[in-house]
Order: structure tokens, then sequence, then C-alpha cells
């Protein structure tokens, strides 16, 4: 888990780097997924896990100009010292604006089954289980 925090860091590097100089990016999140397929086509040897991908190219004007999403609050995504555990008013608070007219319960109802209980995440999480199995992860004998 190291070496995917580093790939990370590496990766955010570049695009900071990349963004200075008028260069736009965009993470390729589904790298991950699909394992066989990116093992073809990257050629990877065993052991090889490809954490992070991100491409990068020069914005058009239109691309430069949309509307960028609007961001939480610092005071909602940031902790300084300690983990702020949020209890659930202050999650409807958070979420409030992006519910919309829908109750929170109902965004958040339709947010975890686009986001986390997808085809596109069973996927991934099946891909990362494979790329995990070269390391011994699901042989619990090996770790005794």
């Amino acid at each position: 888990m190291l070496a995917v925090t580093d790939t990370a860091i590496a990766a955010q590097n570049a695009v900071t780097a990349a963004w200075s100089m008028g260069i736009g990016s965009c993470y390729i999140g589904d790298i991950m997924e699909q394992c066989k397929t990116q093992r073809k086509i990257l050629n990877l040897p065993e052991y090889v896990f490809p954490a992070v991908m991100a491409v990068f190219g020069y914005p058009t004007e239109k691309q430069k100009e949309r509307k960028k999403p609007k961001r939480f609050a610092m005071e909602d995504i940031v902790c300084e010292n300690t983990y702020r555990r949020k209890d659930g008013e202050a999650l409807r608070r958070m979420f409030r604006e992006r519910a919309g007219e829908q109750s929170y319960e109902g965004w958040v109802n339709k947010f975890c089954a686009r986001k986390y209980n997808s085809g596109f995440l069973q996927e991934m999480t099946r891909s990362v289980e494979e790329y995990l199995m070269e390391y011994g992860a699901g042989d619990t004998d090996r770790h005794l």
C-alpha cells in the first residue's frame, strides 16, 4: 500500500507541474478494472499493479470555461490533528445543497447505487482482488 500511495503522490506532482504549464489532465480511475485486459494492453508482468493512470493534453476553450463542480467547504472535509466523525445532522447539512429537492436519504441511496453498488465498482473490486492474489492476500495460511 505504501507503493500505491507513493504512486498517487508522484501522479499528483506530475498533474500540478503540467497545470503550471497550461496542460490539463484527467485521472483514469478504471485502470484498476479489467485486470486481464489491462495486463495484456500494458504488458504487465506478475506483481505489477497499475495503481494510478493520468492522461495529459491541452484543454479546449470550452473545457476551460465549463462550470466546475462546487466543492465542499474546507471545514467539512479537512481534519486537523484528529479525525472528526460527523453525526447524521452534520452530514445532512454538508450534503443539503447536493441533494436539492430530494431528501438526504433519497440522494444518498441514489449516489450509493450509482457509485458503490455499480457493476463498474464490482468489476474493479474483483480485478483488484485478482492483482492482490499474487501477493498471497487471499492465502490465510501464508500469514500464520
